[in-house]
């Protein structure tokens, strides 16, 4: 336990191992003879193999899982046009609806998976039952799946920390591939979006803007290709192997070529926002009392209190971002004796993406003080009666001399498995296996701004500054060069890279024991142990170290830690009644691990289920206990903590702020400041946090309950109720929520987390830890979840002319999402269940339904995904009114696509297929920035219209 020391741990971990060796090799001297094969149909005696499934290694010819697990087959991948694996994936209502592609700034740059929306740090992601490598974001990358030589994706509700270990918390996600591929195949792929610009309401906004849109027919953009190669086959007298190469090339798609994203919106939704970082440029200007506030440089050469506009950063940006990506791997088998099999697995990816975003600026990142009597500013001081003899200055102005910034992004990974398994006697087998996983990205930015050179250029290039100086004159209109600014870019470089090593060796087999009414059917066990390592690292350029980028949102320093895990697991499955009327099965399973963390000691896990078949196995019925944890990794123990964004509001800015002067006191507010404090025009504002050493994993409590049952023949339809309890998460309280509830309740643990600038009292201007304004929101092991929901699904098959219609739908309720934040504190605890809020985005209804009929060659299907409404409130109860844009519409109303395709095989070896997504060309729901994910959406939606695709394959 936590308590123990290193030695005590060590024994612990010694006599666990030793008592499980010694039980399984008693168990093995006790096997009795199997009972005799049931003879066939075709008069020869087979029996049935046994099976692995996706939740327990025990493997079996009867056995039922306690978890429930929903399939996504092969087909589903080439019906919907899908060549990444998390594109099809995350359209289930089980997961996040989270698309990689469609973000941008602040993008992962790769695609993950998240189970209940709990997170992919809380989702155990595996290919072929074993572990993926993370990405630069320590999260599991699934950019080294081939979505063309997939088998399945088995999706398992509810905690398997038992069986997997850590992060199974929300569940697991297992792809698994065709290992039995045999022959040649090849596919090539073409696809793009297609849109009707004619969205009224944005046009109006944008045309009282004055800036650009796109009208009509976009035309087919955002085009991908793709090529899938695979050859698989027998060799030697019990070998196989399979092999495969993929590419995967997609174009960008900027912002501005659609209508409803071609401005940003402001907060309130209501018209087009921006950054106050623009071209004229903007100003803060205070006197030497602290009085003052935004200011611009007219065309006159005169200077006048307010803003000279904000500058439109969206169309800069993309929707879709440029990716390509190679994978390639292998899959080897060959059985020596049936006591040894050795197998050996092998993937790889090289993978690049660019993120463009808006031309950087000055970003009002420092304040300048300068005399009244300087030439340099000319009438500056007199204009805004400036009253004491310095002026306080801060600039804003967009480098729109020196065009977008870019970050390209290049990742090499690759995954290793050797092993090998075999039987040790008729009842009894063993597998041990060695992985080794490694990602390598490098991350390389341009034409963003250096910090430390901004004032020397912005105060002509006095004696004393940087070195190839030129003046950034922003004192006269139109006064700066393109040669001045790029005068002030720099390049940014990032190295990350991860290690994943796994040590496993367990046996599975039978008892030959069995209880006196299981009509002999045995009890089965598995049990062995494993050693995991996972290293990260991440080593940047000194100046994104420092924070020295203006666009950079704060310094962004190295981090590097490794943590590794020693294990011991032991599986149950016992059959109890076998065979009594109409129960035609009831058993039981269990599991338990111990795990012993180098970075926090030994923890427990362990399951409990319950199943019975009953009525010829027409229904299933099946529940199940979890104790599941999460470790920490190492960017929460070890990140060092720095300033960076959040994007939301503060309630207590601008000239009539959301909340009185008596809330606003509570968060640092001063009489004089209030109503005088400069909202930050974007919606980003500064928060404190990064890594905690003192983490420890957080715990799970998660139950199933549900039952299967085919009451007709063909149709199958199953229910589930899952409730997952987290305590003492690894998480953060969330910036909005501390500055929020501290204004509301007055809590002095979180109005101590609020810093504001002491002379503008903003939260928003420079990042400089002594002199800007923030929020401190550190990792800790604080906060609780609770999310409870029913999953739904139904399959059904009719035989109708000359051929079948298939027809099922996987749908997902969610009961409620509850957060808390702050335990024992119920003001800040708050309800995402149909909410859409700065902290929530959770419909409480979603599904996929397909209706597919297919006859000799052909194959035609229609399918409906539906995402449900949700109001807009705020995590306090109330109905939420700072977007006035949702508010008036009351929240966002429920989502309908409908999407088309067909396929026709030919010549034997060929199929091409064709088809719509989002046929309609439904539009994503519009929000303000404060509830915007990208391009004025709040993501999880189609985001760039109708989707077309078609591919040509051959298979020999």
């Amino acid at each position: 336990m936590l308590g123990k020391t290193p030695r005590m741990k060590r024994a612990r971990l010694a006599l666990a191992i030793a008592a499980m060796v010694c039980a399984t090799g008693v168990q093995a001297q006790e096997t009795e003879a199997p009972p005799p094969a049931t003879p066939a149909g075709d008069g020869q005696a087979k029996t049935l193999d046994a099976v692995s499934v996706t939740g327990t290694r025990i493997k079996s010819k009867t056995m039922t899982a306690a978890s429930p697990v929903m399939e996504i087959d092969a087909e589903s991948f080439r019906q919907t046009g899908s060549t990444r694996v998390e594109d099809l994936v995350n359209q289930y209502p089980q997961l996040a609806s989270n698309f990689d592609s469609f973000d941008n700034n602040g993008s992962d740059g790769y695609g993950t998976v998240s189970l209940r929306d709990l997170g992919p740090q809380r989702t155990l992601t595996l290919l072929n039952g074993r572990r993926l490598p993370n990405g630069s974001g320590e999260t599991t990358d699934v950019t080294i799946i081939p979505a063309a030589l997939l088998k399945r994706v088995d999706i398992l509700s509810g905690g398997a920390s038992a069986v997997y270990g850590s992060d199974a918390v929300a569940g697991v996600v297992n792809f698994v591939l065709d290992d039995e591929f045999e022959g040649v195949s090849a596919n090539v792929g073409y696809s793009g979006y297609q849109h009707d610009n004619d969205n009224r309401y944005m046009r109006g906004l944008i045309r009282d803007a004055d800036y650009d849109y796109p009208s009509g027919n976009s035309g087919l953009d955002g085009i991908a290709r793709n090529l899938d190669l695979a050859i698989g086959g027998k060799f030697g007298e019990s070998g196989h192997a399979v092999g495969w190469l993929t590419w995967r090339k997609n174009e960008a798609l900027g912002q501005d070529r659609r209508d409803y994203s071609a401005c940003a919106l402001s907060s309130k939704g209501t018209a087009c926002g921006g950054s106050a970082t623009s071209d004229p440029p903007n100003f803060l200007v205070y006197d030497g009392q602290g009085k003052g506030g935004f200011a611009y440089l007219g065309g006159d050469g005169r200077w006048a209190s307010g803003q000279d506009g904000l500058y439109n950063f969206a169309p800069s940006n993309y929707y879709q971002r440029p990716d390509e990506r190679f994978t390639g791997g292998m899959m080897l088998r060959y059985e020596i004796t049936p006591q040894f099999r050795p197998y050996v697995e092998a993937e790889f990816v090289h993978h690049k993406s660019t993120v463009q975003i808006a031309p950087s600026g000055t970003f009002f990142a420092d304040d300048i003080e300068i005399a009244c009597n300087n030439s340099l500013i000319g009438t500056l001081c007199n204009d805004l009666s400036v009253a004491t003899p310095n002026a306080l200055v801060t600039v804003g102005k967009r480098n729109v001399e020196g065009g977008p910034r870019i970050t390209d992004t290049t990742t090499n990974g690759f995954r290793f498995v050797v092993g090998a398994n075999g039987d040790l006697n008729e009842n009894w087998s063993y597998d041990a296996s060695f992985l080794y996983a490694r990602g390598d990205t490098t991350e390389r930015g341009r034409n963003d701004f250096l910090k430390d050179r901004i004032s020397d250029a912005i105060l002509g290039c006095q004696p004393g500054s940087f070195r190839g100086c030129l003046p950034y004159n922003v004192w006269v209109p139109n006064g700066v060069t393109p040669a001045a600014a790029a005068a002030l870019a720099g390049t940014s470089l990032s190295d990350y890279s991860t290690d994943l090593m796994v040590l496993s060796w367990y046996v599975n087999g039978d008892t030959g024991k069995a209880l006196p009414w299981a009509d002999d059917e045995t009890f089965k066990v598995a049990g062995g142990m494993e050693w995991r390592s996972e290293s990260y690292s991440r080593h940047s350029d000194n100046d994104t170290r420092t924070g020295n980028f203006a666009g950079a949102g704060g310094p962004n320093p190295d981090v590097s830690g490794d943590y590794n895990v020693a294990e011991v697991f032991l599986e149950g499955a016992l059959p109890i009644v076998v065979g009594a009327g109409p129960l035609d099965r009831f058993g039981a399973e269990f599991g338990y691990r111990y795990s012993d963390y180098s970075t926090s000691g030994g923890v427990n896990t362990y399951k409990v289920g319950l199943t019975a078949d009953m009525f010829e196995n027409r229904v299933h019925l099946r529940g199940g206990y979890n104790r599941a944890i999460r470790a920490p990794s190492v960017t929460e123990l070890y990140s060092v903590n720095s300033i960076s964004l959040w994007s939301g509001t503060d309630p207590c800015a601008g000239n009539s702020p959301e909340f009185s002067p008596a809330e606003c006191a509570r968060t640092g507010v001063s009489d004089a400041q209030y109503g005088r404090i400069p909202a930050s025009p974007s919606d980003q504002n500064n928060q404190y946090g990064g890594g905690n050493r003192d983490l420890q994993p957080e715990e799970a409590d998660t139950w199933t309950v549900g039952a299967a049952f085919s009451p007709i023949r063909n149709l199958d339809v199953s229910v589930d109720y899952y409730d997952i309890s987290i305590t003492d998460a690894i998480t953060t309280i969330g910036a909005s929520q501390i500055l929020r509830t501290c204004a509301q309740s007055g809590e002095a643990a979180l109005c101590d987390r609020v810093h504001r600038s002491s002379s503008r009292g903003d939260i928003w201007i420079g990042d400089d830890l002594q002199r800007s304004g923030y929020v401190f929101n550190r990792f800790d092991n604080f906060g609780n979840f609770h999310y409870r929901g029913i999953d739904l699904t139904a399959r059904y098959l009719w035989t109708i002319g000359p051929g079948s219609l298939v027809a099922n739908i996987v749908g997902s309720y969610v009961v409620e999402q509850e957060n808390e934040p702050i335990p024992g504190f119920d003001d800040a605890t708050y309800d995402c269940a149909g909410n859409i809020s700065e902290s929530c985005m959770a419909p409480e209804w979603r599904h996929v339904a397909n209706l597919r009929y297919s006859w000799d060659d052909y194959s035609v299907g229609l399918r409906w995904r539906y995402i449900g409404k949700v109001d807009y409130e705020d995590t306090d109860g109330s109905p939420g009114a700072a977007d006035r844009l949702v508010a008036s519409r009351g929240g966002i109303d429920a989502a309908n696509y409908f999407d088309l395709s067909g396929s026709l095989r030919f010549a034997e070896y060929w199929e091409w297929t064709l088809g719509v997504n989002n046929v309609f060309d439904r539009e994503p729901p519009l929000v303000g920035a404060a509830l915007s994910n990208n391009g004025n959406s709040p993501g999880g939606y189609d985001q760039a219209g109708r989707y077309l695709f078609t591919s040509l394959s051959y298979r020999y």
